[in-house]
């Protein structure tokens, strides 16, 4: 099935030096619903990254700056009706873009988003990772679609083209804060539990990073919830569950260290 009877569908892939995006496009490729085009915003990736665009079909844009800005960039150049997201340590199912797009077309979303899955974790800090986003996706996104990572979704270009893209100003956070000027625009948000992606998360192979990395997602969470006004809503969310690994415990003694440091720089 060609995406031209229901609605051209651009995919946006951020890039910048991870030679896992060729099994993102290789997914991309079986996919029961083809993509119009698919565009790569590349940051400066310093190996051949052309040889694999080609191979696959996929558009090369040398868009330098950090993931947002490339984003933000490719935005500007899409000529899809509808954008989807995914990254390049990320593999879709076959039926990903046909289910993604199905409720848009007939009129009940604006945004869609799907689940993330996992492999098994060859390290302790990847484990978590796994534990944190398969809680995302079992109690928060269910609950309110806010907390809907964006590297699983599609939306209606026209969400863009009212809204402005996405904020520069806040890394790991550019999401949230999309979704969240979403719905307070007015545009709705459905999740589709059966739109699976494989995220990969190797690379978190020692706790140094996985720390740096969940601070930055806690105080990057935290700016867009006060930015919006909405940091009540994220602290009275209740959603049932919990992780059960010890790093748990360390990121919520973070937590309000980190809320301090993003009322301080914002």
């Amino acid at each position: 099935m060609q995406s031209d009877s229901l609605g051209r569908i651009s995919v946006i892939i951020a890039s910048l030096n991870d030679p896992r995006i060729s099994k993102t496009l290789e997914s991309l490729s079986f996919q029961t619903v083809k993509p119009y085009e698919i565009i790569v915003a590349d940051g400066g990736t310093t190996w051949n990254i052309e040889d694999v665009c080609r191979k696959y079909g996929a558009r090369l844009e040398h868009l330098p700056g950090n993931i947002i800005e490339s984003r933000n960039q490719a935005l500007s150049l899409v000529s899809g009706d509808l954008i989807a997201f995914i990254d390049t340590d990320e593999t879709a199912i076959p039926e990903w873009l046909e289910r993604l797009s199905m409720p848009i077309l007939e009129g009940r979303a604006d945004f869609t988003g799907g689940p993330m899955k996992h492999f098994e974790p060859k390290y302790g800090p990847e484990r978590y990772v796994n534990m944190i986003e398969d809680y995302i996706y079992e109690y928060q996104v269910p609950a309110n679609i806010a907390f809907l990572p964006l590297g699983n979704t599609m939306w209606k270009k026209t969400v863009f083209e009212k809204l402005g893209g996405f904020d520069e100003s806040i890394p790991y956070g550019e999401d949230y804060d999309i979704n969240i000027r979403a719905i307070n625009g007015g545009f709705r948000g459905t999740y589709i539990p059966d739109a699976v992606i494989y995220h990969d998360h190797s690379e978190f192979d020692s706790y140094y990073k996985l720390l740096r990395k969940r601070y930055a997602y806690l105080r990057a969470a935290a700016k867009v919830f006060i930015k919006n006004r909405s940091l009540r809503m994220r602290m009275n969310s209740k959603t049932g569950g919990k992780v059960n690994h010890p790093f748990h415990i360390i990121e919520t003694l973070l937590k309000p260290v980190a809320l301090i440091d993003a009322f301080i720089r914002s």
